[in-house]
């Protein structure tokens, strides 16, 4: 009598306990429901105890008299049936556990619907299971498409690579054509784009995502020739008739970074169409050193100056302020050169280039600024390169502008002191401290 009253208490206890829970929806039938809540137990604990051939006959109860119970109940038997088939030898029973295993996502999209979360999951299950069975192939990829279709940039990372693998083996077997592979292709990397977008919104890293990319770039190479003459030959002539169509330039930029190309004249003005329709501050700083390459200063400069407008780093500002500074000192316009390095401090006081670059221009000035009427005079240049050089850190730059500084004798001679401040004329136009090089 007390087992039965015991038996009764559990009982009640499950059905209050359970009947408060949200999103369950039990049976109707009295009977039934009192075996729901009983089956719903042993199947919870035994996949909590990692009993997951104990908890199959629960869950299969479940899914036949209260198929709508809730999602729990999917994902816990997708979870059994998956560790029953890893562990199994027989390779039979095998695909039967992972079939049973797919089912589960399936009978979960029927009854509880987010499919685009779901099937996410489950491509990257019947991946791991049926990669290598080529009688499966086009089955797989026709799920990766319509995974990647709805799923867009919420799809798990893992699938990205997995992705590719499916396309390869279809390529191999010859089930897709070219055409067929770069426009799935596209479609991973817009979907590695979007990704990289959000994570450096969030302030997350990118290398995961990074070193992907360079697998499945990886893979198209194995399975399309990718070089300069593909896309000249075939994207070239799309391109000239049709500059606008993002898809085309976006293929063609990728490619030609893949087929190393970038020296060809099509890169660098499919770089600029690229920049035009989708500005991005590292693209432009490709095209503003390739303009330099180039020669065609003018235009380096232009982009330049859209490199700072796209980012709010100050680093990154920095850095292009002293590219800038490079272009100015290679025209000889000294004053310009060093107002961009002057800024390219003021945006990152630890930029040493920046200071370098500086000390450059003052060293290189003996010719232009000696007056050769005073000795110690036209050697105040290099003391001030020497002190740039010194907040460089650029020990070696140091030494070498030490030895063009003015003797004791020259000082001597020219009844000048140690330690005292003299002003260094022409355009460098500042004040320096004397020392002497010996």
């Amino acid at each position: 009598m007390k087992k039965i009253f015991g038996t009764i208490a559990l009982l009640s206890l499950m059905l209050t306990t359970s009947y408060g829970q949200k999103g369950w929806k039990w049976p109707e039938d009295s009977a039934t429901k009192v075996k729901a809540i009983e089956m719903n137990v042993i199947q919870s604990d035994a996949v909590k105890m990692g009993d997951y051939r104990g908890a199959l006959p629960a869950l299969n109860w479940l899914i036949a008299n209260a198929p709508d119970l809730n999602k729990a109940l999917y994902i816990n038997a997708a979870k059994s049936y998956d560790k029953l088939a890893k562990v199994e030898e027989d390779p039979i029973r095998k695909i039967e556990l992972a079939d049973s295993m797919l089912l589960m996502y399936d009978l979960r999209m029927e009854y509880f619907g987010d499919k685009p979360n779901v099937l996410n999951r489950k491509v990257i299950k019947a991946y791991i299971y049926f990669i290598k069975d080529f009688s499966k192939s086009e089955w797989l990829l026709e799920m990766f498409d319509e995974a990647f279709d709805i799923g867009g940039s919420k799809i798990l990372d893992s699938n990205i690579v997995a992705y590719m693998n499916v396309i390869k083996v279809n390529a191999k077997l010859k089930k897709i054509g070219e055409e067929d592979i770069l426009t799935r292709y596209d479609k991973i990397s817009e979907v590695i784009e979007n990704k990289m977008k959000t994570n450096s919104t969030k302030g997350k890293s990118n290398d995961s995502l990074i070193k992907k990319k360079g697998t499945i770039d990886d893979i198209l190479t194995e399975i399309v020739d990718i070089n300069c003459e593909f896309v000249e030959t075939n994207l070239g002539p799309k391109f000239d008739e049709n500059p606008e169509d993002i898809k085309l330039v976006k293929r063609m930029f990728k490619f030609m970074l893949i087929g190393k190309c970038t020296d060809s004249p099509l890169f660098l003005s499919v770089a600029k169409q690229l920049q035009k329709m989708e500005p991005d501050y590292g693209l432009c700083k490709v095209v503003a050193s390739k303009c330099v390459a180039n020669k065609d200063f003018t235009s380096a400069i232009t982009y330049y100056n859209e490199a700072i407008e796209l980012t709010d780093d100050a680093v990154k500002k920095s850095e292009v302020y002293v590219s800038q500074g490079r272009i100015y000192a290679n025209q000889r316009n000294k004053a310009k050169a060093r107002a961009m390095y002057s800024h390219a401090i003021a945006a990152d006081p630890a930029n040493r280039s920046a200071y370098t670059g500086i000390g450059d221009l003052y060293y290189h000035s003996f010719k232009e600024c000696s007056e050769q009427q005073d000795m110690v005079k036209d050697r105040l240049v290099f003391i001030a390169a020497y002190d740039q050089y010194k907040k460089a850190g650029n020990a070696k730059k140091m030494a070498s502008a030490k030895e063009q500084f003015p003797s004791k004798e020259d000082l001597f001679n020219g009844n000048y002191e140690v330690g005292q401040t003299l002003s260094v004329g022409c355009w460098v136009n500042k004040s320096v401290v004397l020392k002497t090089r010996d």
